[in-house]
């Protein structure tokens, strides 16, 4: 099916438009099942479409609410998709699930033969049905179900995608995912540009064969190239899949969509500093948190970016912003804080941020190092030495230790040049470490 004829399909009304980007990217994404993404769309472009899309976005906005187990918002998104376009057939469809739920079967029939009255074969709005049916109770409604679904396949002649998408999601109910990603590639055959199919075809296949999941993505990226869901999609899944490369050069071209969410620039940030692209990295985790100053991850991809600049001053700032926004603190941003306190001359202070670092992770050593670390830094050699001392003699450590250790030891040498016994004690040490 062409995606032309998908579109005009969506909705039976009197008279319909070419719509526009963000409003079809809602549906997208509520029919690949992500409700919350779906709904954040359909909301953010619902002031600027014509009254026949707001329709259906209302009817979108109640299957919703419906699915979040709010009757009274679905009814009132149902009445206003009703407002704005009375022939619209999906507000019809749903107030007769919304009936179906609350136990109003006569009512919910009356309701599913008025939206059928606009175009008696109309394949889609008869899945729909049978859709709303398997929401309520698929157990009690077998026969409706089997009914509605078979008079689909009657009238488009097997050729209706969305008859392959609904026996593809009730075999992904019954944990049947081989025999539903063979219905979602059904789709695909009947409509080359289903991102609907393509999707949960990917999703099904994705644990068992990342790769080809990501191959049948780039097809639906290289036909639908505009869709935000085809490029999230497609990001999300080279990053899922460890393919960072691609990951942040695809998310590079799909936070330009208007329809992209404020999380990926997030990521996309992270994606960037992975990358080496430092600069880059910086500016959009700024971008970010000029939109929302508490985004506290932001702070801690800027330190790192900061930091692999050598530039301590700001890594030090970013660090700092990090402890105090509220965000969870992870085991490397200690490093990260306590690392630009002693880049900038503040050992004391680095050595407060690694015990607490001790403290709050005990059963990981490779803090002991960095404390000893911040000890030197702070002009204490002696209470240096003595912390490292003891980390390697307890079988910790490697190659990087023994060397710092030689060199605490000859500092120390050094340091007493003009007591020969100590001298000669602390450099016979700082042997026994090089050997």
């Amino acid at each position: 099916m062409k995606k032309t004829k998908f579109i005009l399909s969506l909705c039976l009304c009197a008279s319909m438009v070419a719509s526009a980007a963000g409003y079809k990217d809602g549906i997208e994404y509520f029919k690949a099942d992500q409700f919350d993404n779906a709904k954040d769309i359909l909301l953010r472009n619902i002031g600027s479409i014509t009254p026949a899309e707001k329709s259906i976005s209302y009817y979108y906005l109640g299957a919703i609410d419906l699915r979040n187990g709010d009757k009274a918002a679905a009814k009132a998104n149902f009445d206003n998709g009703m407002a704005a376009d009375a022939k619209c057939a999906y507000n019809y469809v749903g107030l007769g699930e919304l009936d179906l739920r609350n136990g109003n079967v006569k009512s919910a029939e009356d309701l599913f033969k008025k939206a059928q009255s606009f175009n008696k074969k109309n394949a889609e709005i008869s899945v729909m049905i049978a859709r709303a049916y398997y929401n309520a109770d698929p157990v009690k409604y077998t026969k409706e179900i089997d009914k509605y679904l078979n008079k689909a396949r009657k009238d488009s002649k097997l050729q209706e995608p969305s008859i392959y998408i609904f026996e593809g999601d009730m075999l992904m109910d019954q944990k049947q995912v081989g025999d539903a990603a063979g219905k979602y590639e059904n789709a695909i055959y009947y409509d080359a540009g289903n991102s609907e199919g393509y999707v949960k075809y990917a999703n099904a296949y994705f644990q068992v064969n990342p790769d080809y999941a990501v191959q049948k993505l780039e097809e639906l990226k290289a036909k639908q190239p505009t869709s935000a869901l085809a490029q999230r999609e497609l990001a999300e899944k080279y990053y899922e899949n460890e393919q960072l490369g691609r990951a942040w050069k695809q998310y590079e071209k799909y936070v330009e969509n208007p329809n992209h969410f404020r999380r990926d620039e997030q990521r996309y940030a992270g994606l960037l500093y992975s990358a080496g692209e430092y600069d880059k990295s910086i500016e959009w985790a700024n971008k970010v948190l000029a939109q929302d100053a508490s985004v506290g991850p932001m702070y801690r991809i800027l330190a790192l970016n900061y930091t692999a600049q050598k530039n301590w001053p700001e890594a030090l700032k970013a660090a700092e912003q990090l402890f105090n926004s509220g965000t969870t603190i992870v085991p490397n941003d200690y490093n990260l804080y306590g690392d630009a306190l002693i880049r900038n001359d503040r050992g004391t202070d680095a050595v407060a941020i690694y015990e607490k670092a001790i403290a709050a992770n005990p059963d990981d050593s490779k803090f002991v190092p960095k404390l000893a670390s911040a000890y030197a830094a702070a002009g204490n050699n002696e209470k240096s030495i003595e912390i490292l001392e003891k980390y390697l003699n307890d079988g910790n450590g490697g190659l990087n230790d023994l060397y710092s250790m030689s060199n605490r030891y000859a500092s120390m040498a050094k340091a007493n040049l003009e007591d020969d016994a100590k001298r000669v004690e602390y450099a016979d040490k700082a042997i026994k470490y090089i050997d």
